[in-house]
């Protein structure tokens, strides 16, 4: 049987996880341990419930491929068992994006940049309809004819999304076929991902790198303190912050964006321990949306008298001015029913430099070091948290490794935060990380550079198409790996995805549900590295140590022999 041995990295939560069990309140590592056994069929992908004659399974073991029902076989479950989590994870992107631009079109918000915020909301309905045609011009030619001679090159929602979907439902395929319709559907939601920042930066200006606060000691002591949880409208969350600070309430985040120019929003946790913010007895009110949000929320916010209001309920107010006036007014009738209840706030806090972009670091600086030998690779860390995994210890110990073998890293979202409240993203603290020479390379990169830069939506991508475009390369020709050290999200299995169709090889744990099939697994290394020039590894080994995952990729950046795939899934 499995066990988590230590729930978390960060000690600021210690007393909290001795807090919730003194009050017989059960948290994420909780559920997860009574969850275990986990079933092996689920876990390797190789069980279906498409239809009502199911469910079904296939056995990993037997020389026999029993099928189901319908005769799906196991290398169909296990490949299908991904596209449906592609599927679900590109929907995010999408939800993401029409909601925004929704929001734009109906005049919530007066954009920046008028002109470029028409321009993209064009091009929002023409990926939509017909996959981007204007934005594809905006890649480089290579990549989209490689795109394009494979058959994934985005073609709109109904063929990419509702083709894709039916694959589920029946006909015939193989493996191959099977992961090129997940590559397929995986583009649309880069593009939209990437039109998302695009339309984030017309409307509310350039993100500028900002000093930012993390971890729990970022809440605030006697005024009400306004959490925002998860993916919801850009537009509402400024709505917000603008309403609070003329009221005097401190809006803080967990999961959610930490830069929306003007504003910037201190980040007291990451997703693993996104319920103990609630234990402090500081948070006054919760603004949720679906995305990377825990509907144990609810039940541990009740336990403390916290009201949690959806953003994005049915029966939601529909002007989002109204409803900001209406949450910041709540949050301090909160506070005041709240007053005398006991608070609990660690001195524990960070502060983090993020919201990079290709205008703050020059792609030809990093491109010099890297010819100099002064920068040994590019490394990409995202995901956010695995319960399967000690909070952030993946993501930390590997970034370390990294830092100390002269590897640029760069971050995004819930890893940037994660790095975060350990100092990596501290400017003064390099020194920390780094030795002296790989240090100054890093300052010599731009003002005020930590040891891992955290890049805004889409922004990663931008960088490194301009590395290659300056080098005269293509991606999957420059030393660049993209690591999910502790993944958990559909939206993060669609990132990796789409990370590897354009030539980035990507390391990516826990395991993804299709280590049931031998024929999968090596497709997803051997047939991808004929396709697009990169690999999509997945590991079944349970217990590597981090450091020794970090050299296993530190070895592929170094051209030489990566651990890969065994070949073996049951080894």
């Amino acid at each position: 049987m499995e066990f988590i041995q230590k729930k978390t990295a960060d000690s600021t939560l210690e007393r909290f996880l001795t807090k919730a069990a003194e009050n017989e309140l059960s948290l994420v590592w909780d559920r997860y341990e009574g969850q275990i056994p986990e079933c092996g069929f689920c876990e390797t992908g190789l069980s279906c419930r498409d239809c009502l004659q199911g469910p079904c399974i296939s056995h990993p073991f037997r020389d026999s491929n029993k099928r189901g029902v319908c005769g799906k076989d196991k290398d169909i479950l296990a490949a299908q068992s991904l596209l449906r989590l592609v599927l679900k994870g590109t929907m995010v992107y999408l939800d993401q994006l029409n909601d925004f631009a929704k929001g734009v079109e109906s005049g919530e918000v007066k954009p920046k940049n008028k002109g470029k915020t028409d321009q993209i909301l064009k091009e929002v309905q023409n990926l939509f309809k017909d996959g981007g045609i204007q934005t594809k011009k905006e890649l480089p030619k290579n990549l989209i004819r490689r795109w394009e001679e494979t058959g994934i090159s985005p073609e709109g929602i109904s063929r990419d999304l509702f083709k894709a979907s039916q694959k589920l439902e029946g006909g015939v395929g193989d493996v191959e076929e099977m992961l090129l319709w997940s590559f397929k559907s995986s583009l649309l939601g880069s593009m939209a991902h990437w039109l998302h920042g695009n339309l984030k930066r017309s409307v509310f200006g350039d993100l500028i790198p900002t000093k930012v606060e993390v971890n729990l000691g970022a809440l605030k002591k006697g005024v009400p303190n306004l959490l925002l949880y998860g993916s919801f409208s850009l537009i509402l969350k400024c709505k917000i912050a603008a309403e609070a600070k003329k009221k005097g309430v401190y809006v803080t985040g967990v999961c959610s964006d930490p830069l929306i120019p003007p504003f910037s929003f201190p980040q007291v946790t990451n997703y693993g321990s996104q319920e103990i913010p609630i234990l402090t007895g500081a948070v006054d009110l919760i603004v949720v949306g679906n995305q990377f949000v825990n509907p144990s929320l609810t039940k541990i916010a009740r336990e403390w008298e916290i009201p949690v209001i959806p953003a994005e309920g049915l029966k939601r107010e529909k002007n989002p001015s109204h409803f900001a006036r209406q949450i910041v007014e709540k949050a301090k009738k909160s506070f005041e029913f709240r007053r005398n209840l006991p608070k609990e706030i660690p001195e524990v806090k960070e502060v983090a430099m993020m919201g990079f972009s290709r205008e703050n670091v020059e792609a030809k600086k990093v491109l010099g070091a890297l010819n100099k030998g002064q920068i040994k690779g590019i490394a990409i860390l995202s995901g956010s948290n695995n319960v399967k995994f000690t909070q952030d210890q993946e993501t930390v110990s590997m970034a370390q490794e990294f830092l100390k073998n002269n590897i640029l890293c760069l971050s995004k979202g819930e890893a940037s935060v994660a790095l975060a409240k350990y100092g990596l993203l501290h400017p003064d603290l390099k020194e920390k990380y780094c030795d002296k020479a790989f240090s100054n390379t890093l300052s010599s990169l731009g003002k005020e550079i930590p040891s891992i830069l955290d890049f805004g939506d889409g922004e990663i991508v931008n960088f490194l198409f301009d590395i290659a475009k300056a080098g005269k390369k293509e991606l999957r020709d420059v030393p660049i790996v993209a690591v999910f050290p502790e993944a958990h999200r559909s939206s993060e299995v669609t990132e990796a995805m789409w990370t590897v169709a354009m030539g980035i090889s990507t390391y990516f744990w826990p395991s993804l549900p299709v280590t049931g099939s031998q024929k999968t697994m090596e497709a997803l290394t051997k047939f991808c590295y004929e396709k697009f020039g990169s690999r999509l590894n997945i590991f079944t080994e349970k217990k590597i140590d981090a450091r020794a995952k970090a050299n296993l990729v530190l070895k592929a950046l170094k051209g030489e022999e990566g651990f890969g795939m065994s070949g073996k899934p049951w080894k």
